[in-house]
């Protein structure tokens, strides 16, 4: 698995130095005022097509002021599909779908500069529940009228606070970044010839074991007798944001008991991660055991990581709520040594186990228990967080183009002719790893 773009081998730099990827300030630019520009053609083709009301006109008073501030909204008002519809002109959708060797990243934020018409979309879309593009919406009070994201020096004073989800680095993962990050780990999961293997996303971390238990008594309730194994990654709790990775040894002949259960959280600042007595909880309570015997808990073990950094006095802008891709890369990581060495899941040891886990996370280790430069695991980061959006689109831009070949769609252009610019074919290649 490597990277998903090359990491530098220098010391940790400063904030304010540039971002690695080689695309500069002046290319995207130029490159967004191609895109609004394609996007007010096309807006303008649409509202030929459908005469705008007096509702959709309210602020606007001419045409070319409506086109730029409020077709867009009143498109997706009156189309449940207004994404797809936009994605199915090319050049729109060679924009939307670029990779991130196509974006500049803004320093110390490291905030995509997108197109004004691209971030009204990326919050349309998901303010009308039609594609939640992961990361690049705003929140609905960081939105005016038309859908355009306020920055947080354009805000006034009593509104300016800087907190989680202002920027692109600090916005959470929703739900259709997990269900992305599942479905990676369910392909990475296939073929396991020697040590049946099962991944376990849904819910909190007392579900997935319970989940677990179930299928094992399942199997044990069939007669089979064998191990099998359990990579588990979801958040930790119902109230709680967190995620985190597990993984799980099981014994079809005694499903009451694991044969094996680690903990992989992505915070460690201490000898144990914060939630090392929920851990032990929660297993207690999807394992109790006899009082005669002693508890499943004392059976668990410690594969943290402390790659995760949360610091008080750190502005909000830098901290770090990446765990989803932590915990994905664990997860990834221990499914790749149940699929090629089970033996070290069968019979290694606790620190043997993790420094073979650690040495399958390039992207965020240069070799087994040795960590990257901090800036360059947040920058790896930000690339995961533009991917992730992107393949959202991508499995999106799919359908529609399935639609289109079988004929379905008659009412849109197949493609207006603009200016195509300097950028190349659409391409679907995602590897997304953490």
């Amino acid at each position: 698995m490597n990277p998903l773009f090359p990491l530098g081998t220098g010391p940790a730099e400063t904030m304010d130095k540039p971002f690695c990827t080689p695309y500069s300030q002046q290319l995207a630019e130029q490159a967004n005022l191609r895109f609004d520009s394609a996007v007010a053609q096309y807006l303008r083709w649409w509202a030929e097509q459908h005469p705008p009301t007096t509702t959709d006109r309210s602020q606007e008073t001419d045409s070319n002021e409506f086109i730029q501030k409020g077709a867009l909204l009143a498109f997706f008002q009156h189309h449940d599909d207004a994404l797809e519809r936009l994605l199915r002109q090319d050049n729109i959708a060679r924009h939307l779908l670029r990779p991130a060797t196509e974006v500049f990243f803004e320093t110390d934020a490291y905030e995509p500069l997108l197109a004004r018409f691209e971030s009204r979309i990326y919050n349309l879309s998901n303010q009308r529940n039609q594609l939640a593009v992961s990361f690049r919406y705003s929140p609905r009070s960081r939105q005016d009228a038309w859908g355009n994201s306020i920055r947080l020096a354009d805000m006034t004073a009593d509104r300016a606070k800087e907190d989680i989800g202002v920027h692109f680095g600090t916005r959470r993962s929703d739900a259709t970044a997990l269900t992305i990050l599942a479905r990676q780990l369910r392909r990475e999961a296939l073929f396991s010839p020697q040590l049946p293997l099962h991944v376990i996303t849904e819910g909190s971390m007392t579900d997935s074991l319970r989940v677990a238990r179930t299928i094992t008594q399942q199997l044990h309730d069939e007669g089979q007798e064998s191990l099998c194994c359990f990579i588990v990654q979801c958040r930790h709790a119902a109230d709680d944001l967190h995620l985190g990775a597990a993984l799980l040894l099981m014994d079809t002949r005694q499903p009451s008991l694991p044969r094996r259960v680690m903990f992989c959280d992505t915070l460690k600042p201490h000898a144990l991660p914060p939630w090392w007595q929920k851990f032990k909880r929660y297993v207690d309570t999807v394992f109790p055991q006899p009082e005669a015997q002693s508890p499943a808990s004392e059976r668990l073990e410690d594969g943290s990581l402390n790659l995760q950094r949360l610091h008080d006095g750190v502005p909000v802008r830098h901290q770090d709520i990446d765990c989803a891709f932590y915990s994905a890369s664990i997860a990834r990581a221990l499914i790749q040594i149940a699929r090629n060495a089970p033996e070290q899941i069968i019979g290694g040891d606790t620190s043997d186990l993790v420094g073979h886990m650690t040495e399958r996370m390039p992207a965020y280790f240069e070799r087994a228990n040795v960590a990257r430069a901090s800036k360059i695991i947040r920058e790896v980061n930000v690339i995961c967080r533009w991917q992730t959006g992107r393949e959202a689109l991508t499995d999106l831009w799919e359908r529609c183009s399935n639609v289109v070949a079988i004929g379905t769609v008659a009412t849109e252009p197949d493609s207006l002719h603009w200016e195509s610019g300097s950028n190349a074919g659409l391409t679907t290649e995602l590897s997304v790893a953490a």
